[in-house]
Parts: structure tokens; sequence; C-alpha cells
């Protein structure tokens, strides 16, 4: 039971019982909430906010997830292969959808409304993504681990769609365009890293945000403390690179979010998640256990929760960095090829 869970439920044994006991000692007592987590400077570092306080939702705290929106109109379908792909026109039984190659395509499926949470298991297919020492693609793991964060949050009452649930190739386009189609409260783009500089005591987790949300910021700042919190009980050689912390990242060429998944997705509450190295001995050991992957899935799952029945701000924000250097070419549409959709 998440904590929040828990702490309403003693909060409510509490009431009854001081109501049988004086009806005016329950009025007086039973309201014993703590605040939000104390929020760090902004140009902390992760070493110096590696442990934060872990505290109850604030009393504003919103329980359950909100009505899905009908919007009059069917926006996506789950094709009979089991993909929930955008929907671009047609009718029953024949819907003209955009593809995982973000093409146009006609197939049967099932109307889906909409979700509470999308995630996004990052690469697939022919683009496996980081590959650890002992040959674990991180394709493999994004998608496992976003399995996980499903269960978690499906338990809460949330409804989760996935971008992939096969090892299938998808571009950005088709990602993004499903989480915009799906009007989510968050959408998580589910990531490993690799090539570290440096070494640290603490787990060097990055969390991407957008540049124009703030809500996309406080996200990354409450799954930061998350992936602190869950992950640095494990102590190992953590790898850091360049970028620990909360921060975004801006093209200096456009000017905008320099990850293709975040740009696209602009309008929906966004976080692209590194939440540990892969290439790093040390870490891909830990990747490779059911325990590191729960702990992360926790982390991840609770950042989602606190955003949603909290008002924390969230911490370990960096300044946003300037790139210079262009984004990779992985999930663009070049080579992709189309799996059976039918």
């Amino acid at each position: 039971m998440p904590r929040s869970s828990r702490l309403i439920l003693l909060s409510a044994v509490v009431l009854l019982a001081a109501g049988l006991v004086a009806a005016l000692a329950a009025a007086s007592d039973g309201d014993a909430v703590t605040g939000p987590r104390t929020d760090a400077p902004a140009e902390s570092s992760p070493e110096a906010a590696a442990a934060p306080t872990s505290t109850a939702p604030s009393s504003t705290a919103v329980l359950g997830f909100p009505a899905i929106a009908d919007h009059g109109e069917v926006r996506a379908v789950r094709t009979p292969a089991g993909f929930v792909l955008p929907v671009l026109g047609g009718e029953q039984g024949a819907w003209q959808v955009l593809t995982p190659c973000a093409t146009a395509a006609v197939v049967p499926g099932e109307p889906v409304l909409g979700a509470h949470v999308v995630l996004d298991p990052g690469h697939g297919g022919a683009e496996p993504g980081a590959v650890g020492p002992t040959g674990l693609r991180e394709a493999d793991l994004n998608l496992d681990v976003a399995r996980r964060v499903q269960a978690l949050l499906e338990a809460e009452g949330a409804t989760v769609v996935l971008t992939r649930d096969a090892d299938v190739r998808m571009t950005l386009a088709t990602r993004a365009s499903i989480a915009r189609t799906m009007s989510p409260v968050a959408f998580l783009s589910i990531h490993h890293n690799a090539a570290p500089v440096g070494r640290s005591g603490v787990p060097g987790s990055e969390l991407y945000h957008q540049l124009a949300d703030p809500e996309s910021k406080r996200l990354a700042g409450l799954l930061w403390e998350e992936m602190q919190e869950h992950l640095a009980p494990f102590g190992t050689d953590w790898a850091i690179g360049d970028d620990p912390g909360a921060r975004a990242r801006r093209s200096m060429r456009t000017g905008d979010d320099y990850y293709g998944i975040l740009r696209h997705a602009q309008g929906v509450t966004s976080v692209l998640t590194e939440a540990a190295y892969l290439s790093n001995p040390a870490e891909n050991a830990l990747l490779e256990t059911e325990e590191f992957r729960d702990a992360e899935a926790r982390a991840i799952a609770d950042g989602v929760l606190r955003l949603l029945r909290t008002e924390d701000p969230g911490s370990g924000f960096k300044p946003t960095k300037e790139v210079a250097v262009p984004a990779g070419s992985g999930g663009g549409t070049s080579g992709c090829v189309d799996p059976p959709l039918a």
C-alpha cells in the first residue's frame, strides 16, 4: 500500500476511535498530516540532496484519478495485434491509423477513449539503445520497467497505455502522437543511460523535463526525489554524467526542447527518465535483478502519484543546458518497417 493510502487509512481509524470516545476530542485531534517535502535550492547537487525527507502528501491531496474525457469521437484504437494507435479517420472496422513507422494504414480495432498515464518504453526492434556488459538491451529493459510501472499505477486505479508492448521499432512522431491523443496526466519516456563521465556516491539519475511546462519540471523534480529514495539503498559504484538531477536541455539550433520525444509531445506534461547507467558494470548487475527493477518502477509510479495527489514542488533542479550538437538519428522513419497490425 502506498504511503499516502496508509496515512489516509490511519487517519480514518484515529478519527473513528476518537469519535466513539468523545466527538469534541475527535474534532480537535483528527487532522495530523505533515507537510510536503522541503524543496532543494535550484543549484543543489545530487550529493547534497541525496536523502529527501519522506512525508505524507499535503492535506490538499486529490485522491484518485480524474475521469477520462469523452471527446465525442474515436481518437485511438487498439488493433488486433495489440497496438494502440492514433486514429486519422475511417469508421468501425476500417480505421485509418498512424502506424508505428508514422505512415497511414487501414485496420480494424477497438476504440480506446484515453489514459491517465502514457508510458513510452524507449527504443525497440532494430533500435536496441544501449547494451550493457552482460548483453542486456536497453529496449528490453525499458519495456520491462514500463510494464512494472503500469501494474503499480493500475493498482491505484489509473488507466495506463504503453506506446509499445512488444519489441518493435517506433518513430518518435508516433510515440508522441499516442501521448497527445490520450490526453494523459503524465507521459513518461523510460530510458537507461550510457557513457558516464565519472563516479558518484549517489545514483546519477537524470530526469529531463520540457522547457515551457511547469508541471513537467515539477514531475521531473518529484521523480528525482523518488529515484534517490528508492535506488540509493542499493548502494553501488554509481556512474554519473554531466546532467544528474532534474533539468531541461535546449537545442541551440532551434531554441526548442532538445529531445524529440519531449518536443513532439508538447501540450502534454512529459518527462524523459534515465534512472541508471546500463553501461556501468555495477549498475548493469543491479538492473539484471527483479529487486532493482521493482524499485525503479516504484520510484516512477510514486513520482506520478505525487504529481497528482500533492502540491510537492520536487527538487534536484539544475539550470537548463544549452546543447549545440544535434540529437541522434534514432526514432526517425528512415528504414522503419511496420509490424503486422491486424
